[in-house]
């Protein structure tokens, strides 16, 4: 079955972010990293492991808490663990990331998202 839909619909994001990455991958090619990055420190590593904790876990619990809540859960433990924002503007933030992601999903994209309680 094919899909068939308009480029402003559920093909541009794909589109765009395959573009990016292609232009990423040309860029290392033409100059590559001068140093080779180290295997992270300590502290580096629980980053990663929380992170990719909260990753499973907003996929396990987006059913539950409904597409929204689980956004902005994801987005506070990642904007908290990557930045040294105050907690305000880490709220903020994470409000506009939630907000603006189901903004594009469900209105521009048109996909059905879960919503709280099932």
């Amino acid at each position: 079955m094919r899909v068939r839909d308009s480029l402003l619909g559920a093909k541009l994001m794909p589109l765009i972010v395959g573009g990016v990455l292609v232009l990423l991958g040309a860029a290392h090619l033409v100059r590559p990293a001068e140093t080779k990055p180290a295997w992270p420190d300590a502290a580096s590593a629980r980053r990663v492991v929380v992170m990719f904790t909260a990753l499973a876990l907003y996929v396990a619990l987006m059913p539950v808490l409904g597409f929204l809540l689980a956004t902005f859960v994801l987005a506070l433990v990642l904007v908290r663990m990557l930045g040294t924002y105050s907690w305000r503007r880490t709220v903020l933030a994470t409000v506009g990331i939630a907000v603006g992601s189901h903004l594009v999903f469900q209105r521009w994209l048109g996909m059905p998202l879960p919503t709280f309680g099932g």
